[in-house]
């Protein structure tokens, strides 16, 4: 499950001798491969407290994907695996506490399970309408055009403008005009962009969150929650309340009729 920066993210590894006891290794080299590809080899504590059962932990400091590797010497062991850490903004559409209550779950015992629950009950939520949380995308795209088309609606504000070829910025931002809704950039000009590859940094999201898409996200939520229970709703046969998107998500019906007043063209997100 993902992590929250500035989580203590624990890894833990155990060494084997050849007769598979738990053993101290004459050498630990722990490697964490960051979000933006560069690397850190945080101390390891040799000998650990326990014979060989290594507990390291780590604070991350970028929002992203993670990779570990841990190799050791005498015996020669090597062990690797990954994790994830959330945004500094949650990135999900409903809270924790509406989520709750509307599964009717009064514990913490799945709070960490159920908040990665919410984040693709987002994304499932976003395909259908467009971006709604605030995030921040760059995108290289193809000029020598009056228009460039975004590859999301919901454009709140162009950050930056970079012309790849040299790196300069050959358009003021003030003079852009932008069409948040379809997610179309343009000049108020009406000249033409630069031609050759651009980069643009902008942001994407809404101000205001209507209900009919948060009693979507909840309607949505259930099944798909109570599926990891066990609880699996009939999808097949003559059960027509359901949908199966293209990532396996199960999207009642009555979800969609919510939706459907605020969807946006086929290929937009």
């Amino acid at each position: 499950m993902p992590f929250d920066l500035a989580d203590a993210v624990p890894i833990a590894v155990d060494i084997k001798d050849a007769a598979g006891a738990l053993a101290n290794a004459g050498t630990a080299v722990l490697t964490i491969t960051l979000p933006d590809g560069t690397t850190v080899t945080p101390s390891v504590t040799n000998p650990p407290s326990v014979t060989g059962q290594y507990r390291e932990t780590y604070v991350p400091a970028q929002a992203g994907r993670y990779a570990w590797r841990f190799v050791t010497t005498a015996p020669n062991t090597a062990y690797g695996d990954t994790f994830i850490v959330r945004e500094l903004v949650s990135p999900a559409l409903l809270s924790l506490a509406d989520a709750k209550a509307h599964l009717n779950i009064t514990g913490t015992g799945s709070d960490d399970e159920l908040r990665e629950y919410l984040e693709a009950v987002t994304a499932v939520v976003e395909s259908y309408i467009g971006p709604v949380v605030r995030r921040t995308h760059t995108r290289r795209v193809t000029g020598g055009r009056c228009r460039i088309l975004l590859p999301h609606t919901q454009i709140l504000e162009v950050t930056a403008f970079t012309l790849v070829r040299d790196g300069s910025s050959p358009v003021t931002l003030s003079d852009l005009s932008i069409n948040t809704q379809a997610g179309v950039i343009s000049r108020k000009d009406e000249g033409v962009f630069p031609s050759g590859d651009l980069d643009i940094t902008y942001k994407v999201g809404r101000s205001y969150v209507e209900p009919n898409w948060t009693l979507a996200a909840e309607i949505i939520l259930k099944p798909n929650w109570e599926s990891q229970l066990g609880n699996l709703p009939s999808i097949q046969g003559d059960d027509r309340g359901y949908v199966v998107t293209g990532s396996g998500y199960l999207v009642p019906y009555r979800a969609l009729a919510l939706l459907k007043p605020d969807e946006i063209q086929i290929g937009f997100a």
